[in-house]
């Protein structure tokens, strides 16, 4: 397995290189490391000292690697770009698994091109991950990804979190009686088809041993999924999306910007 570090400041670089050896301990994989930096962001102090050189902040990185205690890490020094560069460095190593500071605009296009899971690593939380909240996309289709985030995050304990949110659309067939009260028609589709999803949701709950909670959503997606990881104390909230054109994966980029905590997001099909 080859885990790869999307690192775009130097000041954090000790925070995710530890919680990056701790994955590729338990996960027995390589790592590569990316420093990706800004020319807005050239000078970044180190000890009050701002960086001289690339070569400089490659030999800073290699001491904190070292410090960590791992050993054989490939690290790469860039400038500007960092999505392009580790999208291309995923594909180069084959890796499974991407972990990231990255924040604003760039997380967000980051989070709508990566195909892989991605775990990235919110300012100012201890990454200790006492629980899990595991949220399921209403349009999921099977279990691909559950087994593959239990693995990846050490969580002491996991609950799961599926928010349906009923979106009825009028009829659109013109054949159709006009007097034919198509809106009550496709509520009660969309409500038969919420039955089935709760039920499989449930099912899948009790066969992976983890409390679940099936909600019919009431504020919108983002506010119910946030309101829930308060309810839960969740330290991590874990994204198990179905593909790009869902409504979880539409509201990723704001969850991520609002959820103060860290994030796993998981594409079953990408």
């Amino acid at each position: 397995m080859r885990i790869v570090i999307l690192l775009s400041r130097m000041e954090r670089a000790k925070e995710v290189i530890d919680v990056a050896v701790k994955e590729a301990v338990r996960l027995d994989a390589g790592v590569t490391l990316l420093y990706v930096r800004e020319e807005k962001l050239f000078e970044l102090p180190i000890f009050g000292e701002a960086l001289p050189s690339l070569e400089g902040a490659r030999e800073y990185l290699q001491e904190q690697v070292r410090r960590a205690g791992a050993e054989s890490w490939a690290i790469f020094v860039y400038e500007n770009d960092p999505v392009d560069r580790v999208l291309l460095e995923i594909e180069r190593e084959k890796a499974e698994l991407l972990i990231s500071d990255l924040e604003g605009e760039e997380r967000e296009e980051l989070i709508g091109k990566v195909w892989i899971p991605l775990l990235l690593l919110e300012s100012g939380t201890l990454h200790a991950w006492e629980k899990a909240l595991v949220v399921f996309d209403p349009a999921y289709s099977g279990n691909l990804c559950l087994p593959r985030v239990r693995r990846i995050l050490d969580a002491s304990a996991w609950s799961a979190y599926l928010d349906y949110q009923v979106v009825p659309t009028m009829g659109s067939d013109v054949s159709m009686d006009p007097m034919l009260d198509t809106l009550n028609i496709d509520v009660a589709m969309e409500r038969e088809l919420m039955s089935v999803r709760k039920k499989a949701f449930e099912e899948l709950c009790k066969s992976e041993g983890i409390p679940g909670v099936f909600e019919e959503g009431e504020l919108g997606m983002v506010e119910d999924i946030l309101t829930r990881a308060e309810l839960e104390n969740a330290d991590c909230l874990v994204l198990i999306v179905e593909d790009r054109d869902t409504l979880l994966a539409e509201a990723l980029g704001r969850l991520a910007s609002r959820a103060r905590r860290d994030l796993l997001i998981c594409y079953q099909r990408a």
